[in-house]
């Protein structure tokens, strides 16, 4: 029996407009990596310590039984440019380089398992998007701005954002709602006590984004969602402009990123999704 060959090294690279001693601060945090990961890191940047990633809401979300989590050993380190990471199957080798307000990280991914390469791609390719998103301010300064990478199409977002019972499955909780220009909506949360959020749409682009008001205040925020195409499937980036005064923006923050992330394992694993 032929051996089997080995993977080709999964290369992916992200420009982030940030000095490379910033992004490499945020490489190494372990509060900045769990922000990415909405779960847990553990990370001590020095060669032979233990690290541990995990990924909290596939963990809770996902079909099945899944750790989903990665552990092992930081095998080296130059302070400022370069982090080897070796656990499992898996060698991740990430570095940062460039000068003045910006920088290039880039991720060189060696794997032995036989997991699809398409798999680490996609998740090393979400991972930079984030840190990109994370790292650079918002045009508009007060914004709320996230995005993501899911493997669909962007009609096939745009649908699940409208329809009450995919929804409903995300929160997870109950959701009413009238997918067109006007009509309002309603989400009630199943694990958030007497939590409720209202609002009206005010644009509906299917296939390509949605906006709507965002109730709860003093006065109605606004919530703007796109979907467009890439090799991975849709880039999705959403907007919160306007946050009411006395809002936490942590706390908003977080809800839109647990909110995309079960979105995200919801259509990885086939428009399933465990709700609990």
């Amino acid at each position: 029996m032929p051996k089997r060959q080995p993977s080709a090294p999964i290369v992916e690279s992200l420009a982030v407009a940030v000095p490379p001693a910033r992004a490499w601060d945020a490489l190494i945090s372990p509060r900045f990596l769990g922000d990415i990961m909405m779960g847990h890191v553990e990370l001590d940047p020095r060669p032979g310590k233990p690290f541990v990633w995990k990924w909290g809401v596939w963990a809770d979300a996902a079909p099945g039984k899944g750790r989903f989590e990665w552990r092992g050993t930081v095998l080296d380190v130059v302070p400022g440019s370069m982090l080897i990471l070796s656990g499992g199957s898996s060698t991740a080798v990430l570095t940062v380089k460039g000068e003045g307000a910006s920088c290039l990280i880039t991720v060189v991914h060696l794997n032995t398992s036989p997991a699809p390469s398409e798999d680490y791609q996609y998740g090393w390719a979400d991972f930079l998007l984030r840190m990109k998103t994370l790292l650079e301010p918002h045009p508009s300064g007060d914004a709320l701005y996230l995005r993501t990478l899911l493997r669909a199409t962007p009609a096939e977002v745009i649908r699940a954002w409208l329809s009450p019972a995919v929804m409903a499955r995300l929160l997870p909780g109950k959701v009413t709602l009238k997918a067109k220009v006007g009509g309002r909506f309603e989400w009630q949360w199943k694990h958030q006590k007497g939590a409720r959020n209202t609002g009206a749409f005010l644009e509906i682009a299917r296939g390509h984004r949605v906006s709507f008001t965002w109730e709860g205040g003093p006065r109605p925020s606004e919530v703007r969602l796109s979907a467009e195409r890439t090799p991975y499937g849709a880039f999705v980036s959403l907007e919160h402009v306007h946050l009411p005064p006395g809002a936490s923006r942590r706390a908003v923050e977080r809800m839109w990123a647990h909110l995309l992330e079960r979105l995200r394992v919801y259509f990885y694993f086939g428009k399933k999704i465990r709700v609990t």
